[in-house]
């Protein structure tokens, strides 16, 4: 069994939906769907929307074929469809892969293989001189693979879906950050609105 997060499950449209690592920090508040039109529930119609902040990251190349499976992922999600008219943030992400040989058989095979993903990053914003970093994490995740005796090709195959399965769940969870963020900053500032004098 993966350390996947399922992805409907994460990202289901309307639903205040946050990791496992987030939910601690959200214990008291109020739950607000990260993707619908008014993610702050204000009905602030000049209120931009959890999606429409996420349509304005823009991702950094990544190198490698892993590194672009991530990048693909990563724009799919946030731009959801859409092609943003412009950008706003950058998002920067350091993607490597690693793999555990385990199953070790008394020749020395490996008949079984850990791939564990980490994801360094960071979001800053476009027009800041100092290039402050807003939010910064480190998304994880782990899948594994039974190895193929003599099937070199069947074994190239089954790690590229493999780098795959991780490029979603480093994604997956890179966004959900993100969308925490951008509805966190957006309850301040419909707070910081409704505390402004008459």
């Amino acid at each position: 069994m993966t350390l996947l997060l399922n992805r409907r499950r994460l990202l289901g449209l309307g639903g205040a939906v946050l990791g496992t690592g987030l939910a601690s920090s959200l214990v008291g508040c109020s739950p607000h769907p990260l993707y619908a039109p008014d993610a702050f529930g204000n009905g602030d119609p000049q209120a931009m929307s959890v999606q429409a902040q996420l349509r304005q990251v823009q991702v950094a190349l990544l190198p490698e074929r892993t590194g672009q499976l991530l990048r693909e992922a990563l724009q799919s999600r946030l731009e959801a469809g859409e092609t943003p008219e412009s950008t706003r943030y950058n998002l920067a992400v350091s993607f490597a892969i690693s793999q555990v040989g385990l199953g070790i058989q008394s020749d020395s095979s490996i008949t079984y293989i850990r791939f564990i993903a980490t994801a360094p990053w960071s979001l800053t914003e476009q027009d800041s001189p100092t290039h402050q970093i807003l939010v910064s994490n480190t998304a994880q995740a782990a899948d594994d693979l039974n190895t193929f005796d003599n099937a070199p090709f069947g074994q190239e195959l089954e790690t590229g879906t493999v780098d795959a399965r991780l490029a979603d769940a480093i994604a997956d969870q890179i966004v959900i950050r993100l969308a925490h963020y951008f509805t966190v900053s957006g309850r301040k500032l419909e707070q910081g609105r409704n505390k402004a004098p008459v």
